[in-house]
């Protein structure tokens, strides 16, 4: 079972945020832009193209998994990123959906474009992944950097709508993040995120995106009531302004209808000059008769022509009608003829009754600068909401009374935001359009940088709290994971060996009926080698299986390490038939086939059982008698229950103290070498010496080689052991060279000799101590050359060649072949003692000797006699035709003092 990787974890957790984020986002604002009742543009920050595009790119994103075998989440990626694609391109050429634009900045388009299109190819190649990480991560930064200069200038860089260009750049931020994320974790397949940590963060980006649009909303609806509030403010003021203006000029009117004839042009004279002086906005007065124009009077600094521009602006007379000429109307004049200022041409009728007047119908046109009468008006702050009167001809007056220049509608139409239209309604007009635009956006943008900064921290939030669930999870998970796996073993999934121990340990003190069953297979070691490692371990899994169907749960079962198997039960003391029913159930498993791959594989096992007792101290105790146990059940042939005896804790620590006494023997230098005579059988000559260990443990008291030996080639002592032997046998070998030529004969280490750096060893032996190799004479048993012969022949082949004499020990005991004596590279073969001893009483040995000594010499062999101890076997083997003979009748091994 494999620990949750955390850093991919956290990446597929990223990716579930940045994803559903883009989706959540672009399906939220997009059912508000068919569902927003008033669908004034003040409300659709976004085009729908890039809302689409932020859809599918979200979805493509959720299912993109290079490493993924599902091949539905591969096409249903590639599917949306083309539709990413598709949608890109139509806000790019002019989105088919928006009725009217966003002026979504192009480079938004084109980044979101070629993230879709980089999604739908779904390139795997490395240097494909590396340049999308490089590309993505450089374009984040760029277009941070971009957002952020937001709160530096306070004015929109990426769209029309100071929400709509940071939420645009926020969600191809977004898109580009989510794809330098994909790089990152395309190594290797995505984990899964939990069902709970995915439903927090859906929950959390809907909540997060409903808020920001709820808060957007609200914000431009009080946008929007601001600007109905300044246009209906706009119609009031002018409404009230129009009409007292027009009453006051009716005023006048009405004492010119009632003037006395002999003063009434003198009087009129002074109400003029009067008005003139006193009304700053009141540019001009003009007398009017039907259509003609009689006199004029204006302000003595003023050059223009009232009455000239009446007639020549074709504008005025469009708007003058006259049928209602017996009626109040108010006139604008045309921008070309005023483009310093609005004039309105205020025609109030005058009603001349009487002789003195010629007949027609009269009227006054009082020419007013509107720039001028709305002075007053001024609002003493600079509101950043503008309203424009619409005049008929298309053209607009500011609320200052000021045309609206071309560069002034070109900023209305493609970056003031339009909030609100109203009618100017007077007593003497109707239905003029007033338009109010919210013309300054850098308040809007500060309330705009707040709200998006809300939003995205909602969001981030949302991914935080993500992060920390799913990372919460996973260390739950890997807790469970670690501890599993700090419990049981790894390949089998049962109880290791210290999870075994410590149950031991919970339940010795306590309840005092435990039985430990510890199990061993026998040659196991063999498969390992010769089928490999892999089915060595699958038939593990398998034994561990068929051991967990017969134990179930009546005992806790363990696998104490390489092929060796623990099972504790209770209450099995005094049940004996229990006991062996397990075992040989056990047992039988054991030795059914393994069928693992092509392989057929028998096995058996040896099982060692031991009861809780009241001289049980310890935990371990119990399993170290089960295993001595089992030990014991091996020596007996394999394939064997034995159940522990306390001889056997006798035994094992005989030999423990034994292992302990040798070891500090060879590190204090207290083994020595005593030497036996070989001597020549033609004239009793003696011609070497045979070095021989000795062990005196105590003063007086050796132990015998046959003890120690073989506990020390168990233990790895007997390298060490055949060194200090060697060097030691060397250094006499150049002392006894003293009495004349004389070879001294050691006894060589199986597990020494297979060594590849026994032959190196001994060359420094001989160099080091001036031993020469035709004074050293190594005896071999027949198990070396058994094991591996091809390598044993090498190897002695090059030792004769360096003058060192072979010599074949203990012939005849061992069961090799004649036909492995003819290629064997040795010069002597010593026969056994055992057939020395009986050859005066059993015909068989002397028939055996005789047998060897000719097949010897017939090969060029000398042939030793070992175990000679009386003159009649001396003079036997004489006879018999051997070379040498060595036994306690030519002397026993004694030190080389004494010699």
């Amino acid at each position: 079972m494999q620990i949750i990787q955390v850093d991919q974890q956290a990446r597929s957790v990223v990716n579930l945020v940045l994803g559903a984020a883009l989706c959540i986002s672009g399906l939220v604002i997009l059912l508000y832009r068919v569902f927003e009742p008033t669908q004034l543009q003040l409300y659709h920050t976004l085009s729908s193209s890039l809302l689409v595009a932020a859809l599918a790119v979200g979805i493509s994103v959720l299912t993109y998994d290079l490493r993924s075998h599902k091949e539905w989440k591969a096409l249903v990626s590639r599917t949306f990123a083309v539709v990413g694609v598709i949608a890109s391109v139509d806000g790019l050429l002019g989105s088919v959906f928006d009725s009217f634009s966003a002026q979504i900045h192009d480079s938004l388009y084109i980044t979101s474009g070629i993230c879709s299109l980089w999604l739908a190819l779904r390139l795997e190649a490395l240097w494909a992944i590396r340049l999308q990480k490089f590309l993505s991560l450089v374009a984040v930064f760029v277009l941070l950097t971009v957002i952020s200069m937001h709160f530096v200038y306070e004015a929109p860089l990426l769209a029309r709508h100071p929400v709509g260009s940071l939420v645009s750049g926020s969600l191809v931020l977004m898109m580009l993040m989510a794809l330098w994320n994909l790089s990152t974790a395309s190594e290797q397949p995505m984990p899964c995120v939990s069902l709970f940590t995915t439903a927090i963060a859906v929950v959390g980006l809907l909540a997060s995106s409903v808020v920001g649009v709820v808060l957007f909303h609200g914000e431009m609806n009080e946008l929007r009531l601001r600007g109905e509030d300044a246009a209906n403010t706009l119609n009031l003021s002018r409404r009230a302004a129009g009409n007292q203006h027009v009453k006051t000029l009716q005023r006048l009117a009405s004492r010119w209808e009632n003037y006395p004839p002999e003063q009434h042009d003198r009087l009129m004279e002074l109400d003029i000059a009067s008005y003139l002086r006193d009304v700053q906005f009141l540019e001009a007065v003009i007398l009017r008769r039907g259509n003609e124009l009689m006199w004029e009077r204006k302000r003595a600094d003023d050059p223009r022509s009232y009455t000239e521009l009446y007639r020549d602006d074709q504008y005025l007379q469009q708007q003058f009608n006259p049928i209602r000429q017996a009626e109040v109307q108010m006139l604008v004049a045309s921008m070309k003829h005023t483009r310093g200022g609005a004039l309105l041409y205020v025609h109030v009728p005058v009603d001349f009754d009487g002789d003195e007047f010629e007949p027609g119908y009269f009227g006054m046109l009082a020419v007013i600068n509107v720039q001028e009468m709305l002075a007053s008006q001024t609002l003493t702050y600079r509101s950043p909401i503008y309203t424009y009167t619409a005049i008929s001809n298309g053209l607009l007056l500011d609320q200052y009374g000021q045309w609206v220049s071309d560069a002034t509608l070109e900023y209305l139409s493609r970056n003031a935001l339009f909030l609100y239209e109203s009618a100017l309604d007077t007593d003497y007009t109707q239905n003029t359009p007033i338009f109010s635009y919210l013309y300054d956006l850098s308040e809007l943008q500060s309330r705009s940088n707040l709200q998006v900064l809300v939003t995205l921290a909602g969001m981030a939030i949302v991914m935080f709290l993500a992060l920390t669930v799913e990372r919460n999870r996973e260390l739950v998970v890997q807790g469970r994971q670690l501890r599993f796996q700090a419990e049981h073993d790894a390949l089998t999934g049962l109880y290791n060996r210290t999870t075994i121990e410590n149950m031991i340990a919970d339940r010795f003190h306590k309840q005092r009926d435990l039985t430990a069953m510890f199990i061993d297979l026998d040659g196991f070691t063999l498969i390992n080698d010769s089928l490999g490692l892999q089915v060595g371990d699958r038939l593990l899994q398998v034994l561990a299986q068929r051991l967990k169907n017969i134990i179930g749960k009546r005992g806790m079962l363990a696998r104490f390490g390489g092929d060796e198997f623990l099972i504790v039960m209770q209450n099995m003391h005094e049940d004996a038939e229990a006991v062996s029913e397990i075992t040989s159930s056990i047992l039988s498993a054991v030795a059914q086939p393994y069928r693992i791959m092509h392989h057929k594989i028998y096995l058996t096992a040896s099982i060692g059982v031991a009861h809780q007792t009241e001289d049980q101290y310890a935990p371990l105790e119990l399993i170290q008698r089960a295993d001595m146990a089992m030990h014991q059940a091996k020596r007996q042939g394999h394939n064997h229950v034995q159940i522990y005896q306390d001889s056997m804790s006798l035994q094992f620590k005989t030999s423990a103290a034994m292992r302990s006494s040798l070891q500090e023997a060879i590190e204090r230098n207290d083994l020595a070498l005593h030497f036996q005579p070989i001597v020549r059988c033609s004239d009793g000559d003696t011609v070497g010496y045979e070095a021989l260990l000795r062990w005196e443990r105590e003063p007086g008291r050796f132990i015998p080689p046959s003890e120690f030996i073989p506990l020390a080639e168990m233990t790895g002592q007997i390298i060490p052991l055949s060194e200090w032997v060697f060097r030691r046998a060397c250094e006499a070998a150049v002392k006894l060279q003293e009495q004349g030529p004389m070879k001294v004969a050691v006894n060589l280490s199986t597990l020494h000799f297979n060594r590849t750096e026994f032959t190196p060893f001994l060359e420094q032996t001989l160099e080091e101590t001036g031993c020469k190799p035709e004074w050293l004479e190594l005896e071999l048993t027949e198990s070396i050359l058994m094991e591996n012969t091809d390598y044993a022949v090498e190897v002695l082949q090059n030792l004769r060649q360096k003058n060192i004499t072979i010599s074949l020990d203990d012939f005849g005991t061992g069961f090799s072949s004649l036909s492995y004596l003819k290629r064997l590279p040795v010069d002597k073969v010593k026969i056994d003692r055992s057939f020395v001893a009986g050859i005066r009483t059993h015909r068989a040995d002397r028939v055996l000797i005789g047998s060897v000594i000719k097949i010897a010499q017939s090969l060029n062999f000398a042939v030793v006699a070992e175990g000679v101890e009386t003159p009649q076997q001396a003079e036997f083997v004489t006879e018999l035709g051997c070379n040498y003979m060595q036994g306690f009748y030519f002397g026993r091994p004694v030190p080389l003092e004494e010699l």
